[in-house]
């Protein structure tokens, strides 16, 4: 049984996965309230599938960017609960969760999240023949910066404060930006992610696995 954990921004999101099925999943408003959030509800969690802690065989974590406080507290729990119990240990990125979430498409995705100080972190992704892979670094904007950055047509989803909607106002008919759902970073895909990962042995040391933080 894989936990996923993903406190990497206000919206906290945990789930179980059996490597076959989404057996339970969690996401809640956390704001700023992540240390004493995450654990209660994993616990809450495992309880209403009838598991335990030692039921579980991996672990997958969001190690960011986003939130220093969140990314900080989640990969804290990922990396304590697999050195302690010695499960294999997979770090996701932000961005590439969710991309996951997002249908084929043949235009660029632009995966965004809040970076702070009015400025926004994006990444462009492109549908390949296994799914939406990145073909840029982390970059960190200002929203008024953003529109001239995107290429065009392209979709944008995840975090978009008021700012930035007023920013991408004149782009509206060349970019288009998703109903509600889509712009949610669940940890179901989290999970998915890593139990991938995991069939391909593409796993990360508790000592060596590091948040990623925006510059």
């Amino acid at each position: 049984m894989l936990l996923a954990l993903d406190s990497a921004s206000l919206r906290a999101s945990i789930a179980l996965h059996d490597g076959t099925t989404l057996r339970a999943e969690c996401t809640w408003e956390s704001s700023n309230r992540h240390t004493v959030t995450l654990l209660p509800r994993v616990v809450q969690l495992l309880a209403s599938s009838n598991l335990t802690p030692q039921d579980l065989t991996a672990i997958g974590v969001c190690i960011g960017p986003g939130s220093y406080t969140g990314v900080r507290i989640g990969v804290a729990l990922a990396k304590g609960l697999a050195s302690s119990r010695k499960l294999p240990l997979v770090g996701v990125t932000t961005l590439d969760i969710l991309a996951a979430a997002q249908p084929q498409d043949s235009r660029p995705l632009y995966a965004i999240f809040v970076a702070g100080r009015r400025r926004v972190g994006f990444a462009r992704y492109r549908w390949r023949e296994a799914g939406w892979r990145s073909e840029t670094g982390v970059q960190v904007v200002s929203w008024e910066e953003l529109p001239g950055r995107l290429e065009l047509p392209a979709i944008l989803v995840g975090e978009i404060e008021p700012p930035g909607r007023e920013a991408l106002r004149s782009l509206f008919g060349r970019l288009e930006i998703p109903a509600p759902a889509h712009h949610l970073r669940r940890a179901g895909y989290l999970a998915d992610i890593a139990w991938q990962r995991l069939r391909d042995n593409q796993v990360d040391a508790p000592s060596a696995l590091l948040p990623l933080y925006a510059r």
